[in-house]
């Protein structure tokens, strides 16, 4: 039998034996009724058969405890939620929003540990309900996510990600009636510190690293043989008119994010990975005194637990696709770029379905650094 993972938001088990096995009467990681009704599941994650979390957000998109001097507290991040069914966005969803603090042990196989969602309040602490919420990750975050010593020492300190980052897990629940939860995970990187570093390379990183910042989808497009069409996001208009396409037609759809600067080059008005608003080597007050975050693929500074070295990478970005059951299909549930690829979209062949109407389809955008932004448009079939 698989093991159950409650994966980042926007994963889905691929049966109901798999949750049912692992969480039982606790919580089930996707649509339950009350009755306790087993899931279904489709085998594509691309596909909306029923309500579901499609991705977290938090701005900034990475946290660093920076202190308001005018309150003595810190600042808060905002978070916001994309919850979607059949039917097309939910508008203005009534979520339950809580950070869970408790590690996973060495034991535990799961991205998270599955006490996080027991709804025990030793191991959660809740920042409100609402389409979206504000609060300051806890503050013994780099303790119980990151790299310095947890509270309770049974645990150890975690290991960063492949792109040095760590991550403080934000439990988000839906109830969309009086008998269904659809939980979902989302997972707020955080600025710790660089263990094994020299302080020589603790320097250089503090003076150099830049926080992520979300990408940003510039414009959603599809390639027809007539020629390429925009199609207006409905997060901008609404009431924005739907792309005609055919029964049964395949097209081309492209996601499309901003050219970030390859190199640094003061006054181009980005502060790159060798710019620093400080004085010294790299010193660029104009770019990096009020920085300008790149809605692309950002270069950014990592260091290496392996190497032991400061280097400079790119992020990499992906962009995963969904349409409603019945209402058209992908190719590909994902696709992107490589940090060495400059290409500055992804793109899937979408297949309309051959009953007249109209029909949603989300695009989601993350780079490897957990930003994230996403698209809402509509096809129309006749």
């Amino acid at each position: 039998m698989k093991r159950f993972s409650p994966r980042f938001e926007g994963h889905r088990p691929s049966g109901s034996r798999r949750v049912a096995a692992a969480l039982g009467a606790l919580l089930l990681v996707t649509t339950v009724t009350a009755a306790g009704c087993k899931p279904e599941f489709s085998e594509r994650p691309s596909e909306v058969e029923n309500y579901r979390v499609l991705a977290i957000q938090a701005e900034p998109a990475e946290w660093q405890r920076i202190v308001d001097p005018d309150t003595g507290l810190a600042k808060p991040a905002k978070y916001r939620a994309l919850v979607v069914n059949p039917l097309g966005t939910v508008d203005k969803p009534e979520l339950e929003w809580a950070f869970c603090t408790l590690p996973k042990p060495l034991t535990e196989l799961n991205d998270v540990n599955i006490k996080c969602f027991q709804n025990d309040p030793a191991y959660l602490v809740n920042v409100g309900t609402g389409p979206d919420a504000s609060a300051e990750v806890p503050e013994n975050t780099c303790r119980q996510f990151g790299p310095d010593v947890p509270e309770d020492q049974s645990f150890r300190p975690a290991d960063p990600d492949v792109t040095g980052g760590y991550y403080q897990p934000l439990r988000v629940l839906y109830r969309p009636d009086g008998g269904r939860v659809i939980p979902a995970l989302g997972k707020v990187r955080i600025r710790c510190g660089l263990p094994g570093a020299s302080q020589e390379q603790i320097t250089q990183f503090n003076r150099n690293y830049h926080l992520n910042t979300n990408p940003t989808i510039e414009r959603v497009t599809a390639q027809l043989p007539s020629g390429e069409q925009a199609l207006e996001a409905l997060e901008v208009k609404p009431d924005a008119e739907p792309l005609i396409v055919g029964p049964g037609q395949t097209i081309t759809l492209r996601a499309s994010w901003p050219a970030c600067p390859t190199n640094d080059v003061c006054g181009d008005g980005y502060c790159g990975p060798t710019e620093t608003k400080e004085k010294g080597v790299g010193q660029c007050e104009d770019d990096c005194k009020v920085e300008r975050a790149c809605g692309g693929a950002e270069r950014y500074l990592a260091f290496s637990l392996e190497t032991r070295q400061v280097t400079e990478v790119r992020e990499v970005m992906r962009a995963s696709w969904f349409a409603v059951d019945g209402g058209g299909a992908f190719r590909d549930d994902r696709s992107g770029r490589s940090a060495d690829d400059l290409a500055t979209f992804a793109e899937n062949e979408f297949t309309a379905p051959t009953t007249p109407g109209v029909y949603p389809i989300w695009v989601v955008l993350r780079d490897d650094r957990g930003g994230v932004t996403w698209s809402s448009v509509r096809v129309r079939v006749q």
